[in-house]
């Protein structure tokens, strides 16, 4: 049986869900980067080691489906301004390239889903990897990585870092980190 995805509603005015799954060795990574960065595919390709929990994702997410609803995206598409999201600079290049699809063979797939589309049921079929639960996301987050992305370096130990992560996402376009 196949490892269901983390789905979480978006925002209610979007009438959008985000459908996340995770694949670890992936063979056919330059497929899927083509696929993407050509439009042909239509979902996102995160590295999952600088992902803490699927709650950021969601976050970067439905500020991506806000975004486009409203015809203010930063970036060309809804799936790039969920990188973007994702990240706490302004350079969009240095976004996709940080949480973007690189040589990793590990992926978090998102989709976003509407009563219209699901790409997830095309797609799916064509990556070439092992799914693995959701909740095997923690085992592949770098902490050195998310200390040194999200400046997290001065944060107590004991302190929840998904709310500093989150926060300081949110907050980019009026706080410099």
């Amino acid at each position: 049986m196949e490892p269901k995805p983390y789905v979480v509603e978006l925002d209610p005015e979007t009438n959008t869900l985000l459908k996340m799954y995770l694949f670890q060795n992936i063979q056919n990574l330059e497929v899927i980067r083509s696929n993407i960065i050509q439009g042909v595919w239509n979902c996102a390709a995160i590295k999952p080691n600088l992902i803490i929990e699927p709650f950021q994702v969601a976050v970067a997410a439905n500020r991506a489906v806000l975004s486009e609803k409203q015809g203010a995206l930063v970036t060309k598409t809804v799936f790039s301004e969920i990188l973007y999201n994702l990240s706490l600079t302004r350079n969009i290049t240095q976004s996709l390239t940080r949480f973007g699809i690189e040589k990793d063979p590990n992926l978090l797939i998102c989709f976003l889903v509407t009563d219209q589309s699901d790409a997830s049921k095309d797609i799916l079929p064509q990556i070439e990897g092992e799914m693995l639960p959701m909740s095997d996301l923690k085992g592949f987050t770098c902490s050195k990585n998310l200390k040194s992305i999200y400046k997290l370096k001065d944060i107590p130990t004991h302190q929840d870092f998904t709310d500093v992560i989150v926060s300081r996402m949110v907050t980019k376009n009026f706080v410099t980190h």
